[in-house]
C-alpha cells in the first residue's frame, strides 16, 4: 500500500495534536489549532485517496511545522494554559451598531463590485437570469483568466471594491457571536453573498473558500473573547457536515459551468476534478519537496511570498495558481496546489520556513492570550493566525492584496472600537471624580 509509510508517520502528528490539546485545554490555542487542522488536511487525503503517492517526507514536515507553530504559540501565550478572566466585558450598544452598519456597507459594496464587473464585461441582467447564458459567460471568464492573464484582470473599479467582498464575512463571523437576535444572525450569514456572486460570475471557487476562512476566523476568535473554548459541539459538527454538502453542490455546478455544460452525464469528470482539488495538495507538495531537497540551493528570498505586494508595486506579475508546473495525479487530473509551505520553503529554505511558522504561532499566541482575557485588541492578531492556518493547505494567504486589505480594514475597525471604549471609560472616570 503506497500510503502505509506516511500513515505510520502521521501517528506522530495525531499524537502531537492530542498532546497540545491536553496541555492547553482547548483546540482554539493556535498551536493545537494548526496541528488539528493538518490532521484533517494531511491525513484524510491518505485515507480517501490511497492511490495518490505521498511520501513520508511530507508527514515529517507537517510534524516539524506543527512543533514550530506550537512553540511560537506557547511563547506568545506565555505558557501552556488558557487564562480566562472571571468577568468578561460585554460589548456596548454602540459597538454592536457599528459592527452592524459596517457589515451592511461591506455587503452592499461587495455586491456592487460584482455589479461593476458584470457591467464592464458586458453581462446583462438577462444573462444573469438565464442559467444557460450564465454558464456560457462563466466558461468564457474561466478560459480568459487562465489563457490570458492581462485579459482576465478585473476592471479597476471592481477590483478596488473587492476587499469588501472579504471584509463582509470577516465581520459576519464576529457579529454572529456578538448578536443574539435572529435578524442579525441572518445578516451575518448574508455576508457570504458577495463571494457567492463572484463564484457564480467568474467560476472562482477560491472566493467562497476565502470568505469561509475569514468568517470562521472571526467566529472562533470572538467566541474565545466570551470564554467559549469548545470547538466540537453538536451544532458545529452538524453545521460543518451540512456546509460541506452544500459547498460540494455549489462547486459541482461551478465545475460544470467551467466545462460549458449543464449535462449531468459529465458528473464523473467533474467529480475527478473536485476530488483532485480537495486531496491533490499532499501529492503535489510531497513530490515538490522531494525535488527541492535534491536541487541546488537557490532561495527566492520573498519573490513568491510577497508576490502580491510586488505586483502592486510593479515589480512582477503574479500568475493564476502561482506556479506553472503541474503534478499529474493518478485520479486523472493535475494539480498545482502545493500548500503554503512551498512558497515559504522556496523563498526562505526549510529552516527559514520553520522560523516563519514559529512567528505565526507567536502572533497567534499573543492574540490568544489577549482575547482570552477579554481584550478586543487581540482579536485581530488571532484572526490573522486562524485565517493563515485555514489557508495553509492551499497557499500562503497574504499573497493576495485584496485579502490583506480586508484584514487591514477589519483591524482599523477593531482599533477604532478599542479607542472608543477607552474614551468612554475616561469620561466615566471624569464624571465620578467631578461628582466626588
Amino acid at each position: 500500500m503506497a500510503t502505509l509509510a506516511p500513515l505510520l508517520v502521521s501517528a506522530g502528528l495525531i499524537g502531537w495534536a492530542a498532546a497540545m490539546r491536553s496541555v492547553t485545554g482547548t483546540w482554539l490555542q493556535p498551536g493545537a489549532f494548526f496541528t488539528l487542522w493538518w490532521c484533517f488536511a494531511g491525513i484524510i487525503p491518505l485515507i480517501l485517496a490511497p492511490n495518490e503517492p505521498v511520501g513520508a517526507n511530507a508527514m515529517v514536515w507537517l510534524i516539524a511545522a506543527s512543533i514550530a507553530t506550537s512553540a511560537g504559540a506557547v511563547v506568545g501565550n506565555i505558557g501552556l494554559r488558557t487564562r480566562l478572566i472571571d468577568k468578561l466585558p460585554a460589548p456596548t450598544d454602540r459597538e454592536l451598531k457599528l459592527f452592524g452598519w459596517v457589515l451592511l456597507a461591506a455587503i452592499a459594496l461587495g455586491l456592487l463590485s460584482n455589479v461593476m464587473f458584470a457591467l464592464t464585461v458586458g453581462v446583462s441582467l438577462r444573462d444573469v437570469l438565464s442559467f444557460e447564458r450564465l454558464v456560457v459567460i462563466a466558461n468564457q471568464m474561466y478560459f480568459a483568466r487562465y489563457g490570458d492573464t492581462a485579459a482576465a484582470r478585473p476592471p479597476a473599479i471592481s477590483q478596488a471594491m473587492l476587499p469588501f467582498v472579504y471584509l463582509a464575512p470577516a465581520i459576519g463571523g464576529v457579529l454572529f457571536v456578538l448578536r443574539r437576535e435572529k435578524k442579525w444572525k441572518f445578516l451575518a450569514l448574508c455576508s457570504f453573498l458577495p463571494a457567492v456572486a463572484v463564484t457564480v460570475l467568474q467560476t472562482t471557487k477560491a472566493a467562497m473558500l476565502f470568505s469561509l476562512s475569514l468568517w470562521l476566523a472571526g467566529y472562533f476568535a470572538t467566541r474565545l473573547r466570551f470564554g467559549k473554548l469548545a470547538v466540537f459541539t453538536r451544532a458545529h459538527v452538524v453545521t460543518a457536515l451540512l456546509g460541506v454538502v452544500s459547498m460540494f453542490a455549489v462547486f459541482f455546478v461551478v465545475s460544470l459551468a467551467r466545462l460549458r455544460s449543464t449535462d449531468v452525464s459529465l458528473a464523473n469528470v467533474v467529480f475527478i476534478k473536485l476530488f483532485s482539488a480537495a486531496f491533490g495538495h499532499m501529492t503535489a507538495f510531497s513530490q515538490w519537496l522531494a525535488d527541492y531537497t535534491s536541487s541546488p540551493f537557490a532561495p527566492s528570498l520573498g519573490k513568491i511570498t510577497f508576490s502580491g505586494p510586488l505586483e502592486m508595486l510593479g515589480f512582477g506579475q503574479r500568475i493564476p495558481g502561482l506556479f506553472e508546473s503541474l503534478v499529474d495525479l493518478v485520479a486523472g487530473d493535475t494539480s498545482n496546489v502545493y500548500t503554503a509551505f512551498r512558497p515559504l520553503i522556496s523563498d526562505f529554505t526549510i529552516p527559514g520556513a520553520l522560523v516563519i511558522l514559529f512567528l505565526l504561532g507567536l502572533v497567534g499566541g499573543v492574540g490568544f492570550r489577549l482575547v482570552a482575557a477579554g481584550s478586543w485588541s487581540g482579536v485581530l492578531l488571532l484572526i490573522v493566525a486562524y485565517v493563515t492556518i485555514f489557508w495553509t493547505p492551499v497557499t500562503w494567504f497574504w499573497i493576495y492584496n485584496s485579502l490583506t486589505a480586508s484584514v487591514v480594514a477589519l483591524g482599523i475597525l477593531i482599533w477604532f472600537i478599542r479607542l472608543w471604549r477607552g474614551a468612554a471609560r475616561a469620561r466615566v472616570k471624569e464624571q465620578v471624580v467631578g461628582t466626588a
